[in-house]
């Protein structure tokens, strides 16, 4: 029993602990080190995450600041194919609307397309980032952002029905005759700027309520 606790003490005073400490110490400064590592990628993410959002909310009110203009255009253009639409006849309102689309932009299209086209061209950039931001920031898998694409979406196509309306009011020479061409005239004649106005404030909101709700799991 005795040879057992001489071995045993021999045992342990033969230890290099200074060798164990290092060790050890090496151990803690690696453990630290990732502790370190893992907080600054948290810290980087945070940040990238932060830089895109204040991106996209810039681009958002670029854009929506550039629209009004745009909206108003569309508006008197609509004002000037209810103006032209015959007052007698017997043919109901919706064709006598039709007819006063088609007389408006005979006489007034082309002139009233290049002045809207040069407000469009003003906003196409803006719009173009818009959406070039939206599809990076899948990247970084927010919470609710389905909600913020979805908004964006909406209000980039107010844009394009936009551009629609202006490249069919540009030609005087369409076929008025042909099915096809007059279903694109009253689908444009259905686009209401009254609703574009709602539906851009609506989902300005939208974007703002999903920055805010990311921004301040971002900062607490």
């Amino acid at each position: 029993m005795c040879d057992v606790l001489v071995w045993s003490f021999d045992a342990i005073t033969s230890i290099n602990w200074l060798e164990v400490m290092k060790a050890l110490a090496s151990l803690a400064t690696a453990a630290i080190a990732l502790a370190a590592l893992r907080n600054w990628k948290r810290q980087d993410r945070a940040k990238r995450e932060a830089e895109f959002l204040d991106e996209l909310i810039e681009a958002a009110h670029t854009y929506i600041a550039a629209m009004p203009t745009p909206i108003t255009l569309l508006a008197m253009a609509k004002i000037g194919m209810d103006s032209h639409a015959p007052m007698w006849g017997e043919e109901d309102d919706a064709d006598k609307a039709v007819k006063g689309a088609i007389a408006y932009i005979q006489k007034r299209g082309e002139r009233d397309a290049k002045r809207m086209l040069g407000v469009l061209e003003t906003v196409q950039p803006s719009t173009v980032k818009l959406r070039s931001l939206t599809a990076k920031g899948q990247v970084f898998k927010f919470d609710g952002y389905t909600k913020c694409q979805k908004a964006v979406q909406m209000l980039t196509w107010h844009f394009d029905r936009m551009e629609a309306f202006t490249a069919l009011i540009g030609s005087p020479t369409w076929n008025w005759d042909n099915p096809e061409v007059l279903g694109h005239l009253k689908d444009v004649m259905a686009i209401d700027p009254n609703e574009i106005r709602k539906s851009v404030q609506e989902n300005n909101v939208a974007i703002i309520e999903f920055a805010s709700h990311t921004y301040k799991r971002l900062y607490g």
